[in-house]
């Protein structure tokens, strides 16, 4: 067993590293940091607190992320230009969403159907459910519908995407790797900014939001968005990593020992991504969320006495 002073609990060691493993496996697949479930696991499975359990995988998330990142620039699977614009908007939206968690953390407890319930531990989930049911749903309809045609490269053609590509708020700027002729420079930044403010408040890597958007809105091949998301949360998770650092809601050891599992699995999912297609990647990240959304509506269900 290991002690944790900062959340003040005994956990498991060896959950701890398969938890990490498993999580850096499918970081390193999906192209996300892994937070969306890290975070909620390490709450229902070991009783951390939330707001340790934020900063401490946002830590996680920037270790998984350089090493998947590491990988799929290898394979060629990462556009530089379009992760550092990325980040621009990425870094302030951390700071906002990490605002948000020391306010509520501050409120205390609420009453909710006769309960008292910290108020960190009442929107945190909510906001977990809401968005992965919403993200998760859209990607299942479209990813179901593409695997029934041919295969375009990974590429993605919405009315969203042809719009995106047709606005001409300047600058504007072309994303080779991305086989992106223009795109405006502002829109990316706020796509950024909007990742960032999960980054935050969720203590995840933003990629299960950030991910779908390249791929749906922006237009940019499913495994170069991976890549690419990934690239960006390396910057994104070691900025949010900082700021809850210095309020004091990083473990170290709650981040060294699914780390530990977690780099290695990252760099098995990495090299499973080029063996499927785009649409059936993106068809096995929507059942992903639905998990994600089962495991913290369950928690979020018993605490409040429901079950």
């Amino acid at each position: 067993m290991l002690y944790l002073p900062i959340a003040q609990l005994h956990v498991n060691g060896w959950g701890l590293f398969g938890l990490g493993l498993m999580v850096g496996c499918l970081a390193g697949f999906f192209g996300v940091g892994g937070g969306f479930l890290m975070t909620p696991l390490l709450n229902v499975l070991f009783n951390i607190p939330y707001n340790v359990a934020i900063g401490s995988s946002l830590a996680q998330i920037l270790g998984l992320s350089l090493s998947a990142t590491l990988k799929h620039r290898q394979l060629g699977q990462v556009d530089g230009k379009l992760g550092l614009l990325l980040i621009i908007g990425t870094l302030p939206g951390v700071e906002v969403g990490t605002h948000i968690i020391e306010v509520l953390k501050r409120t205390g407890t609420i009453s909710v159907v006769g309960r008292e319930i910290a108020a960190l531990d009442l929107f945190v989930p909510l906001a977990y459910i809401l968005l992965l049911l919403s993200v998760g749903l859209l990607i299942m309809w479209e990813s179901r519908a593409a695997q029934k045609r041919p295969p375009r490269g990974g590429k993605v053609e919405t009315k969203a995407v042809r719009w995106m590509q047709s606005v001409s708020f300047p600058p504007l700027t072309a994303l080779r790797e991305s086989r992106i002729e223009r795109i405006s420079v502002p829109i990316l930044c706020i796509l950024g900014f909007l990742a960032g403010l999960l980054v935050g408040f969720m203590g995840v890597g933003g990629g299960f939001i950030l991910t779908p958007a390249l791929i749906y809105i922006v237009g940019v091949p499913t495994t170069v968005a991976i890549g690419t998301n990934l690239f960006r949360v390396i910057f994104a998770a070691g900025f949010g990593c900082f700021i809850h650092t210095l309020k004091g809601n990083v473990d170290l050891l709650l981040v060294v020992v699914p780390l530990c599992g977690g780099s290695l699995g990252a760099q098995v999912g990495a090299l499973l991504t080029p063996k499927f297609r785009g649409a059936r990647i993106r068809y096995y990240f929507s059942l992903l969320t639905f998990l994600a959304v089962a495991v913290v509506a369950w928690k979020l269900l018993h605490k409040l006495g429901v079950m």
